[in-house]
């Protein structure tokens, strides 16, 4: 009897043991669900959740020492008229394969700002910069794909940081929208030290747009530990 009950502990304990290793993700009335790392974004309503896009890419470790391969996940929602892309968001998960992770800022020079911004409780490296679209982009073709005209630039804004409650992960929350209903010039957003007074009161309707397109509204709790499950 008694090693009857030890081998159904022995066997609850791996079930939970699995079950405290494997990561859950989802959508669900849009917000957006990880178990690990943990995070829970809710955006807004009046964005359509288009799926998840999965695809590996190859980059120099941050020593530069090896070509590593990584598998990204991302999450996109869009917000679109007559099928012409107006704003859009997109939560990606990569999972890093070295200890150290880059510079998440990226060339500091083509940022119109950049620093360091708090997200639900956590702080985020932050910078919004003007990209030029290429179909050949993996988020981009994604989205094209689905039949929503992609405009010739885009104002961005993004938030990335290493999450390592874990494994480690490169979390990277980005929003972006149309740049077109600006009036302006692509080419006249390329540098800060460029930008007019108009260009100015545009980004802060952007800064309006970007809070109001997502939320973090839970930090995440940590699981039970298996004692606890198993009442002692």
């Amino acid at each position: 009897m008694r090693k009857g009950i030890r081998a159904s502990i022995v066997c609850l304990t791996c079930l939970l043991l699995v079950g405290a290793t494997k990561s859950e993700r989802y959508v669900k009335d849009n917000v957006f669900y990880s178990s690990s790392p943990k995070l829970e974004v809710k955006i807004d309503p009046k964005f359509i959740y288009l799926g998840r896009l999965d695809y590996t890419m190859e980059k120099r470790s941050p020593d530069s020492l090896q070509l590593v391969t990584y598998e990204t996940k991302s999450y996109v929602f869009v917000d679109a008229i007559e099928n012409k892309l107006i704003k859009a968001v997109y939560i990606q998960l990569r999972r890093e394969q070295t200890k150290y992770v880059g510079n998440l800022l990226g060339v500091v020079r083509e940022n119109l700002s950049s620093g360091i911004c708090s997200l639900g409780g956590k702080e985020y490296n932050c910078f919004t910069r003007v990209i030029f679209l290429s179909a050949d982009e993996p988020i981009a073709k994604f989205i094209s794909e689905q039949g929503y005209g992609l405009p010739n630039c885009i104002l961005t804004r993004t938030y990335a940081r290493a999450d390592s409650d874990e494994s480690i992960y490169l979390v990277v929350i980005t929003y972006f929208e149309n740049l077109s209903a600006s009036g302006l010039n692509c080419e006249s957003w390329q540098r800060e030290e460029q930008l007019t007074e108009e260009h100015r009161q545009y980004l802060e309707g952007f800064d309006g747009n970007c809070t109001a397109s997502f939320a973090i509204i839970k930090k995440g709790s940590e699981r039970p530990g298996i004692r606890s499950l198993l009442g002692k």
